[in-house]
């Protein structure tokens, strides 16, 4: 699966309007990294649209035969039949979150609604804040409810960093 890096705010807090009034809704930017054996290709839209929004993140398989020979702690994907592979270690990204070669946002969105769901139960819930994982096909939004009703969505959007730049583009 894809490393979720530190999160970072983006801008500030935004106001909505909800059918309890309003609330306040912060967005958090999550950079992703390929995991080991995996590499992204950002591929931008072509001149004349809006070069994000037609943007996919390519997904290739890198060789990992050194790493397998030098720490033994994984197996090539390239190298290795897919039968082997599955007994050994988790299935490569174009398995599970990817539409042909690039990253499904829908699925990869969901995989992250799953991981924050997990953390919502593990994590104790207190009986002044409740916190909800609420469904959407883009990003993860969680809702953070006090004994008061007072409410914050926090809206986790997913990013890849641009080459070696400090530029990330938003996965929305």
């Amino acid at each position: 699966m894809p490393r979720l890096q530190p999160a970072f705010g983006l801008g500030g807090f935004l106001e909505s309007q909800s059918g309890h009034g309003e609330d306040l809704v912060y967005r958090l930017v999550v950079p992703l990294k390929p995991p080991p054996g995996h590499s992204f290709h950002l591929e931008l839209g072509t001149e004349g649209e809006k070069p994000l929004r037609n943007s996919h993140l390519r997904v290739e398989l890198e060789c990992m035969c050194i790493r397998e020979r030098k720490l033994g702690d994984m197996l090539c994907f390239i190298h290795h039949p897919e039968d082997e592979l599955m007994g050994h270690q988790e299935a490569s990204l174009l398995q599970t979150l990817c539409t042909g070669p690039y990253l499904d946002i829908e699925k990869t969105a969901f995989w992250l609604q799953e991981l924050m769901t997990a953390a919502c139960v593990a994590v104790l819930q207190s009986a002044t804040c409740k916190l909800t994982v609420l469904p959407s096909p883009r990003f993860c939004k969680l809702k953070m409810t006090t004994a008061v009703e007072t409410s914050l969505s926090i809206e986790l959007v997913l990013a890849v960093q641009e080459d070696n730049s400090d530029t990330f583009v938003t996965m929305e």
